[in-house]
């Protein structure tokens, strides 16, 4: 029962995140949520600090499997990346409260150390993940002031970040397409440099 139990807790841990943020989301809020006692809590995890990092693990360890699979038998190229980015920026409930935990903890990491290294070991994947996204569109490889996977990174968050904060017209569809647009922009150039 131990691993299912801590798994339960980390979803509600990650579903209290989503809804009140790092700062709300509290060890009395979780174990409500979990229907456990906090004692409980307690056992499965040293502090709430550990708690809130692992509910980032449990969404992140989630999310790149089915990130995984939306491109697992798709040819490079274009439809490729337009794969995994129509599984990033889905708009069901499991795909908000991922993008809602990623960004809490992001401004959270400011201040906390454990969850920056966190934030860093679970970027190493996605930008795997997302060099495989771009195979046949540009050369990853070739040297970058700005590695490509940085770059689709800090605008596939940005402009996500944007949809879900405030009234502006973004939906998963206009954001895949401006990254899509930056990757061919970019190969472009890229393309006519070697050119040269």
């Amino acid at each position: 029962m131990g691993p299912i139990r801590r798994q339960q807790i980390c979803r509600a841990a990650a579903a209290v995140v989503a809804r009140e943020g790092f700062a709300g989301a509290t060890m009395r809020s979780v174990a409500k949520e979990a229907g456990v006692s906090t004692g409980m809590l307690n056992h499965y995890f040293a502090n709430r600090e550990e708690m809130l990092t692992q509910a980032l693990v449990y969404v992140c360890e989630r999310s790149q499997k089915r990130y995984e699979k939306a491109i697992e038998e798709v040819p490079p190229g274009v439809v490729r990346l337009e794969s995994l980015l129509d599984s990033v920026l889905a708009e069901d409930e499991e795909s908000i409260e991922t993008w809602r935990v990623w960004i809490n903890a992001s401004g959270e990491a400011v201040r906390v150390p454990s969850l920056r290294r966190t934030i860093e070991e679970r970027l190493g994947d996605w930008f795997a993940l997302v060099e495989r996204a771009l195979e046949g569109l540009v050369d990853v490889a070739a040297p970058q002031r700005v590695p490509w996977t940085w770059r689709i990174d800090a605008l596939l968050t940005g402009l996500a970040t944007q949809a879900l904060t405030s009234e502006a017209d973004l939906d998963g569809g206009k954001i895949r397409d401006e990254v899509v647009r930056m990757v061919l922009a970019g190969a472009d150039r890229q393309a006519g440099r070697a050119a040269v």
